[in-house]
């Protein structure tokens, strides 16, 4: 679904993108008992490391093609937090 801030959309995720990641951001360095685990305090934050869109890099790059971009902001990150590195 696509974010719409406005609410001019009827079927759109009510925040702004950069809103709900810091959402997600903010709610997973809470620690809780009942909770599975967490994102560490000293981890950046989310919104520094991508801007527009999360993701493999795979997937960043598809993104890129259907967005008509040439670049997209955390492709460096994308590679380092998913892609698995040779042994």
């Amino acid at each position: 679904m696509p974010f719409d801030a406005t609410g001019r959309m009827a079927a759109a995720i009510p925040f702004a993108f950069d809103d709900y990641l810091e959402l997600v951001d903010t709610t997973g360095r809470v620690i809780r008992e009942d909770k599975r685990g967490y994102i560490p305090g000293e981890a950046p934050r989310i919104l520094d490391l991508f801007s527009t869109a999360i993701g493999t890099p795979e997937h960043l790059t598809a993104h890129c093609v259907a967005r008509n971009v040439a670049f997209l902001r955390g492709m460096g990150a994308a590679r380092a937090l998913f892609e698995r590195k040779a042994a």
